[in-house]
This record gives structure tokens, sequence and C-alpha cells, in this order.
């Protein structure tokens, strides 16, 4: 599991996709400058990670994390959409539509 004593804790839920507690931490140390979710599933399942928009404050980060899902059988929890379902490496209101456009790198 991931050293997970320097990022900051959010809270933590019973995931029912996974059948597990899970925690959430927002990691604000990563070399890139980006914040990043960080989500450990107490079954012994790999770490989550996705990308925190810089807009983004912490209670936004939490409103997502505990985004009502419609369906009770989807196959994944609210925070693993973005990356699962679209592919995007960065978190964003699945909700109201299709994922950001991803920017080059800068040169």
């Amino acid at each position: 599991m991931r050293d997970v004593s320097k990022p900051k804790f959010i809270g933590s839920t019973f995931c029912n996709q996974c059948q597990s507690q899970v925690k959430f931490y927002i990691d604000e140390a990563r070399a890139s400058g980006k914040c990043q979710l960080v989500v450990v599933y107490e079954n012994g399942e790999p770490d989550f990670m996705a990308g925190i928009p810089d807009e983004w404050a912490d209670e936004n980060v939490q409103d997502f994390i505990f985004w009502p899902m419609k369906n009770p059988n989807s196959p994944f929890p609210a925070w693993e959409v973005p990356a699962r379902a679209y592919g995007s490496l960065m978190l964003y209101a699945w909700w109201k539509g299709r994922p950001p456009l991803q920017r080059a790198a800068q040169k």
C-alpha cells in the first residue's frame, strides 16, 4: 500500500462496487505541482489516483467523491468514472457532459 502519511485525509466511505471501506486523501506534495486524489481500498485493491483540476477546492473534491450514482448497479464508484469510463486522468463533473480536452504539454 502507498504511504499516505503526508497526503491530507478528506473522508472515508464504504464502496459497494468493490465491497470495501475506502479512504480519500489529497496529495498536494507531487513533484509536478498538481494535486491528486488518492483513494485507498482496505480490501487490498490497488490504490486509485486521479488529478484534481487546479480550480477545485477540497469541498469540490468531497462533493465529487460522494456524488450519488443514479444507477445503484453502476460498475464504478463516482470517483472512478472519469478514468474508467472516459479514460480521463483528471477528475471532472462527468454528469454534466464529456471530459474536458486535455491540453498539450507546453514546450
